[in-house]
């Protein structure tokens, strides 16, 4: 197809993996306390999650063959890993999207044979197709899709994280208070659900709802800065791996949130292209989205009040060809001043295989306390040594 023809002047309702954090934010421990279960309406299906807030995969058959697609309410299109590109048809279009990075190229098709449990994602419409390699290597998980907001619109979905559930609910036109604080959800041109929260009490924002983030959230660089400056906060910097590419920005923790009825306290934030609460954000809750009545619910989970904590490390890590490697090492950090360099190879953790870590449980790890003492074994060209550093809390 000859890329001069593509038309890029509309509006392409495309955002694309929005923000997936090497380094996110999040609990360090395990929370405690106790929910209520919201009252269970019709289930029309229901799938196993990760209940601590990790990236929420749901098994997707294509071909008599299972494979893990990301839930995405940060991506307006369903999107599946280019390793399909041979088996999608025609490339009916080719659009420009949006992501936190740099604009991309995707190329768009009929929505294959292919189901999420009862449902045929042929509901999604035309789906993009994407390389998402950067994805399964942040990750440590062989993501295959994103299940978008073209499907996931038709929808009541409830995410049960003390559960460890996802369900499928059968829409019903009536409000529901026993789901919990009751938001009101609109949708932007481009089709992502937002809410509206208050920052440090005064500063009203428009948050979209990214299931594809797994931090708390950003705010746009203009509301990061003007906290920044007026509140004198401090800044680390953090990697966050986007369909463009890789970027660096800042994040802080700031005193206060407020949403609806629900308040929230020292929560870290990072600098970002569009302000948006992420999936440690919502691991706090049980969460309904009713997205065909534009209603959001949020009822309080055991992970309420748990602390965001951000790497204390300087380590960036990625899982590549079942290697835990050093993608990049910050400035002046602990992981520096003990020897570790980019394209290390971490061979132990403590006493452990360093792959027998699931990476996401490595990077918490990372995060898990000031002054803690954190040994490796790592791989550096030919040789292998022991190194040794203390975890320093930066913000």
């Amino acid at each position: 197809m000859d890329l001069d023809k593509i038309c890029t002047s509309r509006k392409i309702a495309l955002l694309l993996s929005f923000l997936v954090l090497f380094l996110a934010g999040g609990c360090a421990e395990k929370p405690e306390g106790k929910s209520d279960v919201p009252i269970n309406h019709k289930v029309l299906a229901e799938f196993k999650i990760a209940r601590n807030g990790d990236p929420i995969l749901l098994p997707v058959t294509f071909k008599e063959k299972e494979y893990l697609f990301m839930l995405d309410t940060g991506s307006s299109h369903t999107v599946f890993d280019s390793s399909f590109r041979h088996e999608l048809g025609e490339v009916k279009d080719i659009k420009k999207g949006l992501t936190s990075g740099s604009p991309i190229l995707a190329e768009f098709f009929n929505a294959p044979n292919a189901f999420l449990g009862p449902f045929d994602l042929k509901e999604s419409g035309d789906i993009a197709c994407l390389d998402l390699n950067i994805f399964k290597s942040v990750l440590g998980k062989n993501v295959s899709g994103l299940i978008g907001m073209s499907f996931l619109r038709k929808y009541v979905i409830r995410i049960d994280f003390d559960k460890g559930t996802l369900s499928f609910l059968q829409p019903m036109q009536e409000q529901h208070p026993d789901w919990g604080i009751e938001l009101v959800m609109e949708y932007d041109s481009l089709g992502w659900p937002q809410i509206t929260g208050l920052v440090l009490d005064d500063i009203k924002v428009d948050f979209v709802i990214d299931t594809g983030a797994n931090s708390t959230g950003g705010l746009v660089s203009d509301i990061f800065e003007k906290t920044l400056s007026e509140n004198k906060l401090k800044t680390s910097e953090i990697l966050f791996a986007t369909a463009s590419g890789v970027i660096r920005k800042r994040e802080m923790r700031i005193k206060s949130l407020s949403v609806g009825l629900l308040n929230y306290t020292d929560i870290i934030f990072g600098e970002a292209n569009m302000s948006h609460l992420g999936l440690s954000f919502l691991s706090r809750h049980i969460v309904t989205f009713d997205f065909p009545n534009s209603r959001m619910y949020l009822k309080k989970g055991k992970g309420f009040k748990k602390n965001d904590q951000s790497d204390m490390s300087g380590l960036h890590l990625l899982r590549i060809s079942d290697k835990t490697v050093v993608y990049s090492v910050d400035e002046d950090s602990p992981a520096q001043k003990s020897g570790i360099t980019a394209n290390d190879i971490i061979l132990r953790v403590g006493d452990k295989d360093a792959n027998a870590y699931d990476i996401l449980d490595l990077r918490r790890l990372l995060m898990s306390g000031d002054k803690r003492n954190i040994t490796m074994t790592i791989k550096h060209g030919d040789d292998v040594k022991d190194v040794s550093f203390l975890l320093e809390k930066k913000i």
